[in-house]
């Protein structure tokens, strides 16, 4: 059992390597900056960058998005056990504070019985990873601050929009581990419309390029025509030139978790080609 849990912690702060998807944040800051800023200028403030992506915001999503909360909390729906409190003077009963006294003896129990052991974990890397990424976007400035708590909101509708389960869909992945990450590299150039538009394209191009399906082929199109909007028709035929061995698999029906690392490796250089042109 310990060790499982210790495993579990490792994989909050290393990632799940998953054939390279622990590089994703990594490309996608470093390619923001690339694609707005002056990387020589930027020198002091890109490595803090990373630091924040690499230890603060992709251990916090994971903590978060991964970890089943829907199972031990099923429990205590119907929890009826309480374990005794100190008392609490003037306490009458039927009155809100008897209530009160009640729901937390109740809590309590639930928390030391199912509680503890599924979730003591999963909400201490949630505190230290929250705890390093406000300490570090804070040390940013004001815009990384509001996109760490953007990460940890836009985490928590995640994990509701699933149920708990334990996992999320691909469009969440893309938006908290490409989208947020190159919003924030771009940002160090103080620069704020172009960038954001191009963290909706890319977080859509790799939120549809990386799973099977018709939508795969949606992706590299919108990419390639933001492109040719910016300019750069050569480097969009480019960018369909490299999503076609994804899309060969994707037609050919190949297995979801193969088809995934396969199109990793396509999906890094597209990250590169888009901040080169940009």
């Amino acid at each position: 059992m310990e060790d499982s849990v210790d495993l579990h912690s490792v994989n909050f702060w290393l990632g799940t390597w998953d054939g390279g998807w622990l590089l994703l944040p990594l490309v996608s800051v470093f390619g923001g900056a690339w694609a707005f800023t002056d990387l020589a200028e930027q020198g002091k403030v890109l490595p803090l960058a990373v630091t924040l992506v690499l230890a603060g915001w992709a251990p916090l999503w994971r903590a978060i998005v991964t970890t089943d909360w829907a199972t031990p909390l099923a429990s205590w729906r119907a929890w009826r056990d309480a374990d005794p409190l100190p008392y609490w003077p003037y306490l009458q009963p039927g009155t809100p504070g008897a209530l009160l006294y009640r729901a937390l003896g109740q809590a309590l129990s639930w928390w030391r019985a199912v509680g503890a052991a599924v979730l003591a974990l999963p909400l201490r890397s949630v505190f230290f990873a929250l705890l390093i990424a406000l300490l570090l976007s804070a040390a940013l400035g004001r815009l990384a601050v509001l996109l760490t708590v953007f990460l940890l909101t836009l985490a928590e509708f995640a994990v509701l929009w699933h149920d708990g389960q334990g996992q999320v869909g691909a469009g969440w992945e893309a938006l908290a581990l490409v989208g947020v990450p190159w919003l924030l590299g771009a940002s160090l150039a103080g620069e704020i419309v172009l960038p954001v538009l191009s963290m909706i394209v890319v977080s859509f191009f790799v939120g549809s390029y990386t799973r099977t399906g018709r939508l795969a082929f949606v992706g590299p199109v919108v990419a390639a025509l933001f492109l040719f909007w910016q300019g750069a028709p050569f480097a969009a035929g480019v960018l369909l030139l490299l999503a076609f061995p994804g899309l060969m698999l994707v037609i050919n029906h190949v297995e979801a978790a193969r088809y995934r690392r396969a199109v990793l490796p396509w999906a890094f250089v597209i990250l590169l080609l888009f901040a080169g042109v940009l």
